[in-house]
């Protein structure tokens, strides 16, 4: 199954193409905020919350609507890395999977913004619990591949740390969450594991690009 398009992969192009959208629709949705935003104060969700953003959370939630159709791509190109291992083998199969329930619960984090707010924590719980599986299950499988760049997983590996702080603070402060404007800098976190993720996957697909995966 390769998914190509002339010289780059498909997973290649998307990658990149995701994080583009995502990061120029948020920051148009900040841009629209209509009071002075912190992150490290505020929910990045709070910009899809049509009460506290009436224009730019249309912005907010059709950005996470697309990148994560986008990201469904990404995922299943993958596979144009066919390990030679059967071990690898699994581990790709696995995070690619995992990979598109991720995507998945990014579109619907854009369908149920903030407003639908029970909807909203199960599909944004479901990006942050699957966000640190998906990459360990990746670089372990490509990780001995001799096109795979050292440095990608590195930098998977801080990704995994900050997604992974970030959910231990939220379980210390359980209530955390139904306070759109909390006293402490959680958000910030938020705010890192989804860009520091976004930009893994693009850093990933620049791998691709760079060894004509």
């Amino acid at each position: 199954m390769e998914l190509k398009y002339h010289k780059y992969s498909l997973s290649s192009i998307t990658g990149l193409v995701a994080v583009v959208v995502f990061t120029v629709f948020t920051f148009i949705s900040l841009a629209l905020y209509p009071v002075p935003y912190n992150p490290l104060y505020e929910w990045l969700s709070n910009l899809g919350n049509i009460n506290l953003n009436p224009i730019g959370s249309y912005f907010f939630n059709w950005g996470c609507i697309l990148t994560g159709l986008i990201l469904i791509i990404f995922f299943v190109g993958l596979y144009n890395w066919k390990p030679v291992k059967t071990l690898s083998k699994i581990f790709l199969i696995i995070g690619m999977g995992l990979g598109i329930l991720a995507s998945i619960s990014l579109i619907m984090v854009g369908v149920y913004p903030e407003i639908y707010i029970q909807q909203h924590l199960i599909a944004a719980a479901g990006v942050f619990i699957l966000l640190f599986i998906i990459i360990i299950f990746l670089n372990m499988a490509l990780f001995y591949n001799p096109k795979f760049i050292r440095g990608v997983a590195y930098f998977g590996f801080l990704v995994i740390i900050i997604d992974l702080c970030f959910q231990y603070l939220l379980s210390v402060n359980k209530n955390i969450l139904s306070n759109l404007n909390p006293t402490s800098p959680v958000p910030g976190l938020e705010w890192a594991a989804v860009f520091t993720s976004l930009a893994w996957v693009g850093i990933l697909a620049l791998n691709m690009i760079i060894k004509r995966i």
